[in-house]
């Protein structure tokens, strides 16, 4: 009988001794899925992750203005009737030669023309700006401006493009007016837009200034010339 009772209390402080060996062991492991952040039984995490706070989309932009109503800064070039633009304080030229001396002579009842853009004395009429004309009843040799060119007698050597435009404006030659050819005078001229136009050229201002005449009437100009922004 005392032997039962011994082995019974043998195998009840075994048993204790398992469980608390087991308890010591449960506690590690909750230790460490502590620290892992893991739940202690191991499975997943039943708690959603909560969401933060939705960032609201962008809206859309909608411009207020179409692009043709916005305004663009920048003002159209005003312009005359026959299309040329209209020039006024503002207009920036720039120079294209200066003082280029031509020789052009004319005999009683023949004309000679010049091509003020390059500048060239010529024969034929095509691209010239003015010619040389002799009357054989008439003292002096005239020059006379040709279609779609401008100019005025109110001009001086050395005279600015701008002033030249001012003259031009406010003391124009006549349609088909002659000028007579004496030394020292000086002429403003703008060259014709549409013809430059039609050549894909530049339109031009051109100072003229006569420099001498000889008895056989062969006439000196020294040309200068500028180019008008279009």
């Amino acid at each position: 009988m005392a032997l039962g009772v011994s082995f019974l209390a043998l195998l009840l402080a075994f048993g204790s001794m398992i469980f608390a060996w087991r308890a010591v062991d449960q506690a590690k492991d909750a230790k460490s899925f502590a620290l892992s952040g893991r739940p202690s039984n191991g499975a997943a995490s039943a708690t959603p992750p909560v969401a933060g706070p939705e960032t609201p989309a962008a809206p859309s932009e909608t411009p207020s203005q179409l692009p043709s109503d916005l305004p663009s800064g920048i003002e159209d070039v005003p312009r005359s009737p026959d299309g040329a633009p209209v020039l006024t304080e503002q207009t920036v030229y720039e120079p294209k030669y200066e003082k280029q001396p031509l020789v052009l002579k004319a005999t009683c009842g023949r004309t000679m023309y010049a091509d003020l853009d390059e500048p060239r004395a010529k024969n034929e009429e095509a691209q010239a700006d003015v010619r040389l004309v002799i009357n054989c009843n008439a003292d002096l040799p005239t020059f006379r401006l040709m279609d779609g060119v401008e100019g005025s007698e109110e001009a001086r050597p050395g005279m600015t493009p701008k002033e030249c435009a001012e003259k031009i404006r406010s003391a124009p030659i006549g349609r088909d007016a002659p000028i007579p050819v004496r030394k020292g005078t000086a002429v403003c001229i703008t060259t014709s837009w549409q013809a430059a136009r039609e050549r894909g050229d530049r339109w031009r201002m051109i100072l003229m200034h006569i420099v001498g005449v000889s008895n056989d009437g062969a006439t000196t100009v020294e040309v200068s010339a500028w180019n008008i922004p279009d």
